[in-house]
């Protein structure tokens, strides 16, 4: 999930976007890859003001080594988030959107990295997008909380929370040529007909290493089959 919204924005930005990229998981790995974890320790300022405190984004906006690839950084304080903002009484589910509002004409693409699980940080995501990309690992156990992905999906449309929300693909990840890899792809596209992106993500050293050296992987290896599949995505994804 990280992997791919961390080289998906620094695609986009490759292509001479202007891109900014919001870390919503208080597990913060896409901060964590462009700030050194002792520097991102000592962050004063985080998303969690945002949601918590109605502040701007702009002051948090940070530059990275990347042209055109701006980011947000997150902080283990959003750990506590759901639970705060569960019991706030305005506005609850929406407060990253009116925060977006305000700066989304700067930016061609705005990138968003959820946490893994549908708690109150992930449906202000949802309430902010435009469109949602599913990565789902072509492992045993990957298709777990599918079902209730596409139900908290519905509930922000139902809701008029974004009523015009739609997931723009699926996304196969960690790839492997197994028997159990190609079954998981199988029963994706059969769950998610016409939505499985043609594209798929290999299992890669390259992507891992790219993280260790706190870059994205088209400034690590960019002729790996991780940088590859990752501007193949791009393409698909403007196509789209």
């Amino acid at each position: 999930k990280s992997t791919t919204a961390i080289n998906l924005a620094a695609g986009f930005a490759s292509q001479g976007r202007k891109v900014l990229l919001i870390d919503v998981d208080p597990q913060a790995n896409v901060t964590s890859v462009f700030i050194h974890p002792e520097i991102e320790a000592e962050l004063d300022k985080s998303l969690y003001q945002v949601l918590l405190n109605f502040a701007p984004l702009t002051p948090l906006i940070r530059a990275t080594n990347t042209p055109n690839l701006e980011f947000v950084p997150s902080h283990i304080r959003l750990s506590s988030a759901d639970l705060e903002l569960a019991q706030a009484m305005d506005n609850r589910a929406a407060r990253l959107k009116k925060a977006i509002d305000q700066i989304k004409q700067q930016y061609d693409y705005i990138v968003i990295d959820n946490p893994p699980s549908l708690g109150l940080l992930t449906i202000n995501s949802f309430t902010a997008s435009d469109r949602l990309i599913v990565p789902v690992s072509t492992a045993y156990f990957a298709l777990t909380g599918l079902v209730q992905l596409r139900e908290t999906i519905n509930m922000v449309r139902e809701t008029d929370l974004n009523p015009e929300l739609e997931i723009l693909g699926v996304l196969c990840t960690f790839t492997e040529r197994t028997n159990v890899s190609r079954d998981v792809q199988d029963q994706l596209r059969q769950y998610f007909p016409g939505q499985v992106f043609e594209t798929t993500i290999p299992r890669s050293v390259a992507l891992e290493e790219a993280h260790s050296r706190h870059v994205p992987v088209f400034e690590h290896a960019p002729t790996s089959k991780g940088a590859r599949a990752y501007l193949a995505l791009v393409k698909e994804i403007t196509t789209r």
